[in-house]
């Protein structure tokens, strides 16, 4: 081959390479099609998503695949491939031979390197992160707004619906591949579908829980026998399951209620169910409201007084350098104070995101954390400090107005401030949080992503957003012990660097996850290999040589 020949399928060739890896790394599915939409080629898990082989779907037609209702959907969605060269997340769902459903994000991209053809991706939509047309909503706040929709279509209708939830946490899916248990929620949710108020009115509250408006024909013994009947379904796939299913009904007669005590009964009602459905008794809307208000005004005011009132603290944890073993900066964990005990944001978040005070967390523990800096008794003048911020309160103009005023208070700090952000799926709109995530570096501060690689909307979010540092969520790393999931793990890591984007690895705990991260390029690690996160572990820099096997004992400076 002459020389330069070699040179262009070799680019092409790297072309194609990145495409796959960008694909691998947040998708099930990576297909090439001719302009007559069939496959030409299929790498991934078809097999799980359709029942038939990746050399069997070659040939087909990928709209044989789709469910009859989305098929307009695809339809448009390779049209708008077609002329633009470009497809962003398509919410779609496919239906396997076994009459399994499941819930996919279709992306894709027409290079003019392939003028025959063109690449589809296709990624598993987690029942827990069910979205909208624009990929980004959340599951719970979707499934509330429907109801209020039902609602008011039931008043201008003069019909009475009922609302049902049922929670399968504690179904023992044994050795069940976590792709099954996936698709098995998928084709509970397309069967409880059927049966809702216009057959679109069920939706996920979380990955093990489900809801759904009906009308009063449809009673919980029909639910229950749909639910056996998926079930059945997956019989040979599930052996050795278990299903345990809880279920509670409630009237919906909102009369005398306003817009705001409907959806803080909702809200309050959705809430408590999925947070412990066995200690749940509400049987009306109406009830839900009068407790409801009652509750959230209590909680609300207990956790701005213990806020308020310095209770409010941190434990830091280092994120190393896996070739120097000093620290790229320090993590600050928040810890809360109530009656002797220290709460973890495992229990504060949630809390705080469910009565809509998430924003003023995030400010306070930022604020509590530069007051820390700038004091440096607690936190060496030389640490840098990652703050954790929801992606629910990027979404808040006061809160922006706020962060920008705290931090061109402080901007002496903010050469060594890192904001990491959690729950990014969590982002409704990309455009403002790339705006003030803008903002924000331009006073120095550097932006982290957390758990890269959660959910669909990761790799989207490396793209719209201007992202430092990436920390890759730990079940990919887990998963890097067999090769196909190092695979996956290397392809993300070599996306970040395309990107210019630096990677951490998180939840380290021995030394072959460390060897595995050194052996894919991620760059930083951080977990209890190098220390568990105490409140005087960003008062001196260390270096963890000896973590590494540099055999060598930290050195304090």
């Amino acid at each position: 081959m002459p020389e330069n020949e070699h040179s262009l399928a070799e680019k092409l060739r790297q072309q194609r390479d990145r495409f796959i890896a960008f694909a691998f790394a947040g998708a099930d599915l990576l297909l090439e099609m001719d302009l007559e939409h069939t496959v030409d080629y299929s790498a991934g898990a078809g097999e799980a998503l359709y029942g038939v082989t990746d050399r069997d779907l070659v040939g087909k037609k990928l709209e044989d695949f789709i469910l009859p209702r989305d098929r307009k959907k695809y339809s448009e969605a390779l049209q708008r491939l077609q002329n633009t060269g470009r497809l962003d997340h398509t919410p779609l769902s496919v239906m396997g031979s076994s009459g399994a459903v499941s819930r996919m994000r279709m992306a894709g991209i027409k290079l003019p390197q392939f003028p025959n053809g063109y690449h589809l991706v296709l990624s598993r939509v987690p029942p827990m992160v069910v979205t909208d047309e624009r990929g980004e909503a959340d599951p719970r706040v979707d499934f509330v707004e429907m109801v209020r929709q039902r609602l008011n279509e039931a008043n201008r209708l003069g019909q009475d619906y009922m609302l049902t939830l049922f929670d399968l946490s504690k179904t023992n899916f044994g050795k069940s591949e976590p792709a099954t248990i996936q698709t098995f929620f998928a084709t509970l949710h397309h069967e409880l579908q059927e049966v809702s108020v216009g057959k679109l009115s069920a939706g996920h509250l979380n990955s093990r829980t489900i809801g759904l408006v009906h009308d009063q024909s449809v009673t919980q013994q029909t639910m229950r026998r749909k639910i056996s009947e998926v079930a059945g379904k997956f019989k040979n796939k599930m052996e050795g399951a278990s299903i345990s299913l809880r279920g509670s009904s409630l009237e919906m007669n909102d009369s005398s209620m306003s817009e705001e005590d409907i959806n803080k009964a909702l809200t309050y009602i959705v809430n408590n169910f999925v947070r412990d459905s066995a200690q749940f008794t509400l049987k009306s809307l109406a009830e839900g409201a009068r407790i409801a208000v009652e509750d959230t005004l209590t909680r609300v005011r207990n956790f701005r007084g213990m806020v308020k009132a310095g209770k409010l603290g941190f434990v830091f944890q280092p994120i190393v350098n896996l070739k120097s073993g000093g620290v790229l900066n320090y993590e600050a964990f928040s810890r809360l104070q109530h009656n002797g005990q220290m709460f973890a944001p495992s229990y504060i978040i949630p809390f705080a995101t469910d009565v809509g005070v998430i924003g003023e967390f995030d400010l306070a523990a930022l604020k509590r954390t530069l007051e820390m800096m700038k004091a440096a008794t607690e936190i060496s003048p030389l640490a840098h400090i990652s703050v954790n911020v929801s992606g629910t309160s990027l979404g808040n103009p006061g809160f922006y107005h706020a962060l920008i005023k705290l931090m061109e208070a402080h901007k002496a700090l903010m050469g060594r401030l890192i904001i990491e952000i959690t729950d990014a799926a969590s982002i409704f709109n990309l455009d403002e949080a790339r705006r003030l995530l803008t903002r924000i570096k331009r006073l120095g501060v550097r932006i982290s992503l957390d758990d890269y690689g959660a959910g669909g909307s990761a790799f989207e979010l490396l793209r719209a957003l201007p992202i430092d540092y990436a920390k890759i969520d730990a079940p990919y790393i887990h998963d890097a012990r067999d090769k196909k999931g190092k695979s996956v793990l290397r392809a993300m890591t070599g996306l970040c660097k395309d990107l210019g984007i630096t990677t951490i690895g998180e939840c380290i705990e021995d030394q072959e996850m460390l060897e595995t991260l050194r052996s894919v390029g991620v760059e930083y690690a951080q977990g209890h290999l190098f220390a568990l996160p105490t409140a005087d572990c960003a008062k001196k820099i260390s270096y963890y040589k000896d973590a590494l096997g540099m055999k060598a004992e930290p050195v304090r400076v």
